[in-house]
């Protein structure tokens, strides 16, 4: 689904060569939303490099051509980061893998870390897009609260 125009306005864009150099760029890019330290700015950067390398490892062209956009907002208690690129094959490959095999599981760490996620296609190329939501992992990170008994 796309996001609804007040997240559309708040996004921050910014587009990047195709070239694999180029993801430790995009996580910083994204981690400008959140304070060092944060767990959830480490979330974002992981997931930003899942679907990075996804979207390089789909691409229609080879490494190096191309280019590929990121954009993100903080809207409404959530984080929204959509990485686009320029086309790639029709739909999203699902790979099976052995499990000793290192590389291929990033949408599925995006599938278990985002709150929610998605992916659009038409004939200009792919976003794959995810959400996490602000307020859950502030709840997480509470400490428990201690009741005196007495």
């Amino acid at each position: 689904m796309p996001p609804d125009d007040t997240v559309a306005e708040a996004m921050k864009r910014r587009r990047f060569l195709r070239h694999p150099e180029q993801v430790a760029d995009a996580r910083r890019f994204v981690a400008e939303a959140f304070a060092r330290g944060s767990e959830l700015r480490e979330t974002a950067r992981l997931l930003v490099s899942e679907t990075v390398t996804s979207t390089l490892d789909q691409a229609r062209f080879g490494l190096g051509d191309g280019t590929f956009e990121i954009a993100y907002a903080v809207v409404g208690g959530r984080l929204r980061v959509e990485v686009s690129d320029d086309g790639g094959p029709a739909r999203l490959r699902r790979r099976i893998h052995d499990v000793h095999v290192e590389s291929g599981r990033g949408l599925r760490l995006v599938q278990s870390l985002a709150s929610r996620w998605g992916v659009r296609e038409d004939t200009g190329g792919r976003t794959i897009w995810f959400e996490l939501d602000l307020g859950a992992a502030g709840e997480r990170r509470r400490p428990p609260t201690r009741r005196s008994v007495g």
